[in-house]
């Protein structure tokens, strides 16, 4: 699990902003990530501040 995690974290450094969970789980869908709610249980954070704070490491 921890390794879909990771993959889905770098897509959303990759990505030209923020997306709404509802853009997420489109790409999710398409590439074959994980949703936004998976990745909210894993992170036990909310998906806009993970972003925000994947996006400033």
């Amino acid at each position: 699990m921890k390794e879909y995690f990771e993959k889905a974290i770098q897509r959303m450094k990759s990505l030209n902003g923020i997306v709404s969970e509802e853009e997420w789980n489109k790409i999710a869908k398409e590439e074959n990530f994980l949703s936004s709610e998976s990745i909210k249980y894993i992170s036990k954070k909310d998906f806009i501040t993970l972003q925000e704070e994947v996006r400033a490491s």
